[in-house]
């Protein structure tokens, strides 16, 4: 097994920190607010970032390129192994953004570097239709470099995150115990549409069971 770079080390002081201490609050509320509170600080730890993008780039196996992931800009850094929370670091090339979607799980996140642009969105409709999904903007939010801003779960926490700038921007997210449901739903605001986004590796089985399906199988 090749040796784990600098960046993880240091990384895993902190996050072993978090999981000692996140485990004396036991409501969603404290956990968020402990987590917002350490976070800008790790947010603006240069140095440490540009050694995690220079271990991506050079091919090194922390954090893995080629872990699954449920977007293509998502790095896993962390995930604790009570399943307490995970920490996700996102790269928005310039003008890009997440579809709406919501989560499964509370999450606090903050801008690593330039700006990182969150819109929040209240659904509107009763739910009473199959696929569809009316939202409404509720906020916009521009983080700076250090900020951090929080989601809760389910039709509490739509909304979309991006990079408003003309060059590349970092975002890391911390998201929390996720509940017990494989898909995210993401919304197409201008279709008034709702789908289910499946992790990966659920996608590709989900679409082997149709191909099968199709053949006649079981």
């Amino acid at each position: 097994m090749s040796r784990l770079p600098e960046s993880f080390h240091e990384l895993q002081a902190v996050f072993d920190h978090w999981s000692e201490s996140i485990q004396q609050y036991r409501e969603n509320e404290k956990r968020i607010a402990f987590i917002g509170k350490e976070l800008p600080g790790l947010l603006l730890n240069r140095p440490l970032f540009k050694k995690i993008l220079a271990d991506v780039v050079g091919g090194g196996n922390y954090p893995d390129a080629r872990q699954a992931t449920m977007f293509s800009n998502e790095f896993i850094l962390f995930i604790n192994h009570q399943r307490l929370f995970s920490v996700r670091l996102y790269i928005y090339e310039p003008g890009q953004y997440t579809p709406v979607h919501d989560h499964n799980s509370w999450g606090v996140y903050g801008c690593v570097s330039k700006k990182i642009e969150v819109i929040r969105y209240r659904r509107t409709d009763d739910e009473s239709k199959p696929d569809y999904a009316r939202l409404q903007e509720i906020e916009r939010l521009i983080l700076q470099p250090g900020e951090t801003t929080s989601v809760l779960p389910l039709n509490d926490g739509i909304h979309q995150a991006g990079n408003p700038n003309n060059q590349t921007a970092m975002m890391l997210s911390v998201y929390g115990t996720p509940i017990r449901r494989l898909y995210v739903n993401q919304y197409d605001i201008l279709q008034d549409t709702v789908s289910r986004r499946y992790p990966p590796r659920l996608r590709k089985k989900r679409l082997a069971a149709k191909a099968l399906e199709a053949l006649g199988g079981v």
